[in-house]
Formats: C-alpha cells, structure tokens, sequence
C-alpha cells in the first residue's frame, strides 16, 4: 500500500476492572496520504466523541492485558511478541507502538 492509500482510524478500546478487552469502537475516518485538514478535523470530533462516551473518566495508571482483533481487515490490539532478542515485548497495532519493561508508558516506533 503506498503513502496515498493510508487508512486513517480513531478508535477506543474499552477494558474490565483486571484488564481484559471487553470491547472496541472502530471507525475508518478516510484513506488519505496524511491525516490534515478536514480529515483530521473530523479524526478530532470522533475521537472527542468517543471519549465523551466515558464521563467519568481519569487519568491514572493502568494495566492491560494483550488482546487482538481484526476490523475492516486491519489488526489491532496489544500483541506479545516477546522474544530471546527483544526480551518482554508487546506492540500496540495498527499504530505501531512497542512497549517493554518497565512498563512504564514509553514507547518505541
């Protein structure tokens, strides 16, 4: 897929008390190369939307366990792809994200 044909999605993962995904809400904002414009102008109002759906929302420490899932034929999810040379290591899909000890919310791209 070149840079013309990218997929651009907001979307909010929703998860239980001990971590586990209860559920998502995905939507495919457009394909576009970038995400500018009017295309990110409404990335912005989904995902304000989204997390509007949450009132009572804080922000906090969490924990969550790896879960996968397809939607529109793309995967997402948190996926453990631990190995000898990475060591403990889970990636945040579609966006790429790798995450390691001390599970401390930084990331590798």
């Amino acid at each position: 897929m070149g840079r013309e044909r990218i997929r651009w999605y907001a979307y909010l993962h929703l998860f239980d008390a001990d971590g586990r995904h209860r559920r998502s809400e995905i939507s495919l904002i457009g394909v576009a190369p970038t995400l500018r414009g009017e295309l990110g102008e409404q990335a912005e109002r989904r995902l304000t939307a989204l997390l509007d759906q949450l009132p009572d929302r804080q922000f906090t420490d969490i924990a969550i366990r790896p879960f996968h899932m397809l939607y529109d034929g793309v995967t997402f999810g948190l996926i453990n792809e631990s190995d000898v040379e990475r060591g403990d290591w889970v990636e945040l899909y579609p966006d790429g994200l790798g995450f390691s000890e001390p599970w401390d919310g930084l990331y590798s791209t």
